[in-house]
């Protein structure tokens, strides 16, 4: 943590789920966090810029304090990689479940567990 409030990256599917990180934002925002959330929610601009936003990524990853999955019920390989490098990095990775921070992912067993019984 660098300065008063801890901040937040903001994981998953950004397809059509633009409203739910935008309310998850506002949610963790009024209790004290700075978010980091996707720049690009449509799918077509994003692989116009898959390289850059996907590097822009990394680097908040790199800052933020630890990390939340907001789409659980859709985690893909992208946000499973994600997830494994902010584990390596030992970010915790928290679960958006039942409005609010209420599952935590530590490792690939707890990874496994949201992806296999949930849709990619």
């Amino acid at each position: 943590m660098f300065g008063k409030y801890k901040v937040a990256h903001l994981l998953g599917i950004t397809r059509e789920h633009e409203q739910q990180f935008r309310n998850i934002e506002v949610e963790l925002t009024k209790q004290g966090y700075i978010c980091f959330v996707p720049a690009v929610y449509c799918f077509e601009t994003y692989k116009q810029h898959s390289d850059l936003l996907d590097d822009m990524c990394y680097e908040k990853l790199l800052v933020c304090d630890f990390c939340v999955v907001v789409t659980p019920e859709h985690i893909g390989k992208s946000t499973s990689n994600r997830i494994r490098q902010a584990i390596s990095m030992n970010k915790p990775v928290y679960v958006w479940e039942n409005n609010g921070l209420n599952g935590i992912i530590k490792g690939e067993k707890d990874l496994v567990r949201y992806t296999s019984h949930k849709g990619e």
